[in-house]
């Protein structure tokens, strides 16, 4: 599957990209506050997590210099249960869900539809696969909300600030239609 936008062209990841796939995580990590295990076990291990599985995909957009200008994930189920509401993860836990992760732009690729571009591939992929797609940002990480509420297609379905993560989650709206 290769997706192009304008300039930006996503495609899934090989193995002989994770390891620039790999760096450019860790460096978004940084920015968005370091890593922790709880959450980043596909980052520890990039090849167990998304390679050769039918249910997961890591798409990954190269920059015109050859690094890594973003990434985006898509796996299956919803948020982890222990760091929702009771009805969201009820919500979650009886479907067949995808969740779109890691969509992670380099500063350097910003503005320019990398994310975009990446987003949309992502939502493609799972709309196939899953009867509820979902994802959640951190409202902290500027810009992170506002581009979110403005994706088409999403519902902000809970705002769960103020948690220790200022998350806000959305379901993409009608994924089968």
């Amino acid at each position: 599957m290769t997706v192009a936008l304008g300039k930006p062209t996503v495609r899934p990841a090989r193995p002989e990209d994770l390891p620039a796939i790999e760096r450019h995580m860790r460096a978004m990590l940084v920015e968005l506050g370091g890593h922790d295990p709880r959450f980043h076990t596909d980052v520890d291990d990039l090849a167990a997590a998304y390679l050769d599985q039918t249910d997961r995909v890591l798409l990954v957009c190269w920059a015109e210099d050859g690094t890594v200008a973003g990434t985006a994930s898509v796996r299956p189920g919803g948020p982890q249960p222990e760091f929702v509401p009771p009805w969201l993860a009820q919500r979650y836990a009886s479907a067949s869900v995808g969740q779109i992760c890691r969509v992670w732009v380099a500063p350097s690729a910003r503005r320019g539809g990398v994310g975009r571009t990446l987003a949309q591939a992502a939502v493609d992929w799972a709309v196939e696969r899953f009867e509820i797609v979902c994802l959640h940002t951190n409202a902290s990480v500027p810009g992170a909300l506002a581009f979110w509420r403005a994706f088409p297609g999403l519902v902000e379905v809970f705002d769960a600030r103020p948690d220790p993560w200022s998350t806000v989650h959305f379901e993409v709206a009608s994924p089968r239609e």
